[in-house]
C-alpha cells in the first residue's frame, strides 16, 4: 500500500513511525511542494491508498484525483479542514489522533495566560529598545479561569492550573460531571456563562459550524474590561475584528492567539496590535507531540488499513451504513 505524505512534522521525530508502517507494508512518499493546495495534492495523490495530512485542505477535488484511497489521516487532532461528507460518500475513512497533543497544548496554553496577564512580550521589546519602563501586570492564581471545551486539551489546561488555585468555570455541550467535581470545576450552562464570569478566558473548542465565531463582538461585550482572552484552537472560533476592537478600544484586558482564519497571518493583519500576543499555531508543536502525535497516527493507518479497525474511524459508521445502502 502507499501513502502520501502533506505533513510537514509527520514522523520527524519519531523514526519508530517510519519503521512500523514499512513493517505494515505501506510504501511513504512525502509531497513536494510546501503548503500543498487541493489542486497541488491532487496533482500528487495517484494511486495512494492514504494521505496523512497536517492543516491541508482535503476536498472533492483530491477525492476526486485519489481513486485508490481509502483512508485521510490527520497528523493531528483537528478535521475542519477536511471534507469529511463527501470523504464518507465515497467510502473514504477520516481518523485522527485526539488527545496525543493535549499536553504540548495544554502547556501552550498556560504558558498564554501568563504572558497575556504580565504583558511579558511588550516588556521584552521595551527592554530591547533600551528602555526600563513596568507596568503592573495581573496574576494567575485566585483569578476565575472560563474555559470553552473541556475535552483532551481543556482538562489538561484544568490540571495543569491546579498549582496557581483558580476558580474554574467551564462551559461543553457533552461534560464529563464526575470529572469536573472531582477537579473542582463549576460546569456553566452556556458558553455566555463562561465569557461573563472569567478574568482569563480559554478557548479550547473544536471548529464545528456551532462554534464558529464563538468569540463575537456579543460575547465580547460580557467580558470584564480586566479580562483576557486565549485561544489555542482554531482560529474561527474568534469574530478577529470584534476581537481587534474590544482590545483597542478597553472592553477587554487582552488577548493572546495561537490559531487564526487565515495562516500564515498576514503582514498586514489588523491583528498585529499592541495588547494582543501572537504565536504561529505553535501549541502542538513541541518534540515530544510531534513523536506521540506520528506513533498515534502510525498505529492507527495500520488498524484500519490492515487489520480493518474501521471504528476507529471518525466516519466509520457512516461509511459502514452508505456501503450498505
Amino acid at each position: 500500500m502507499k501513502a502520501l505524505v502533506t505533513s510537514k512534522s509527520f514522523a520527524k521525530h519519531s523514526p519508530e513511525a517510519l519503521t512500523a508502517l514499512a513493517e505494515a507494508g505501506i510504501e511513504l512518499t512525502w509531497i513536494s511542494c510546501p503548503s500543498p493546495t487541493p489542486a497541488q495534492i491532487a496533482a500528487e495523490i495517484g494511486d495512494s491508498d492514504c494521505l496523512i495530512v497536517g492543516n491541508d485542505t482535503v476536498d472533492a477535488q483530491v477525492l476526486d484525483a485519489a481513486p485508490k484511497l481509502r483512508l485521510i489521516h490527520m497528523n493531528g487532532t483537528g478535521l475542519d479542514a477536511i471534507d469529511i461528507a463527501a470523504a464518507s460518500s465515497r467510502g473514504v475513512f477520516v481518523a485522527n489522533a485526539p488527545g496525543a497533543n493535549r499536553n504540548a497544548v495544554a502547556e501552550l496554553t498556560v504558558a498564554l495566560l501568563l504572558v497575556a496577564g504580565r504583558d511579558i512580550v511588550r516588556h521584552t521589546e521595551l527592554l530591547a529598545s533600551g528602555k526600563w519602563a513596568r507596568t503592573a501586570g495581573r496574576e494567575l492564581s485566585g483569578k476565575t479561569v472560563g474555559l470553552v471545551g473541556l475535552g483532551n486539551i481543556g482538562r489538561r489546561v484544568v490540571e495543569l492550573l491546579a498549582g496557581f488555585e483558580p476558580r474554574l468555570v467551564a462551559y461543553d455541550p457533552l461534560p464529563d460531571r464526575s470529572w469536573a467535581a472531582h477537579r473542582r470545576v463549576e460546569l456553566a450552562r452556556s458558553a455566555d456563562e463562561v465569557f461573563a464570569a472569567a478574568d482569563f478566558l480559554v478557548l479550547t473548542a473544536p471548529l464545528t459550524p456551532q462554534t464558529e465565531n464563538l468569540a463575537d463582538a456579543r460575547r465580547l461585550a460580557l467580558m470584564k474590561r480586566s479580562a483576557y482572552l486565549v485561544n489555542t484552537a482554531r482560529g474561527g472560533l474568534v469574530d478577529e475584528a470584534a476581537l481587534c476592537d474590544a482590545v483597542r478600544s478597553g472592553k477587554i484586558a487582552g488577548a493572546a492567539l495561537d490559531a487564526f482564519r487565515e495562516e500564515p497571518l498576514p503582514i498586514d493583519s489588523p491583528l498585529r496590535m499592541p495588547g494582543i500576543t501572537l504565536t504561529p499555531h505553535l501549541a502542538a508543536t513541541s518534540v515530544e507531540s510531534a513523536a506521540n502525535v506520528s506513533m498515534a497516527v502510525a498505529r492507527n493507518v495500520i488498524a484500519i488499513l490492515v487489520e480493518g479497525r474501521t471504528e476507529l474511524a471518525v466516519n466509520g459508521a457512516t461509511v459502514a451504513r452508505l456501503d450498505r445502502e
